[in-house]
């Protein structure tokens, strides 16, 4: 006589409707688009800040240029 194997299915679990949750990382949405915000001005601001820094600037270009020599000899397949 053959055994027949019985398995049990759980249900899905149910999505609450509720506004009022727990989350692990904190905040909602809103919450996380007003520090991404945040952010993105203190980059602009420091941005500018740096822009505003001839000497700063004047050596930023000099690595800019370096590294675009580095990538372009990758690029090319050359080592280094």
């Amino acid at each position: 006589m053959a055994i027949k194997k019985t398995t049990t299915r759980k249900a899905p679990a149910k999505k609450s409707t509720s506004s009022v949750g727990i989350s692990i990382l904190g905040g909602g949405k809103n919450e996380m688009r007003k520090w991404e915000v945040e952010s993105a001005m203190s980059t602009l601001q420091r941005a500018s800040e740096i822009q505003k820094n001839a000497k700063l600037m004047s050596d930023v270009k000099k690595m800019a240029a370096e590294k675009a020599k580095e990538f372009t000899s990758i690029a090319a397949g050359k080592k280094f």
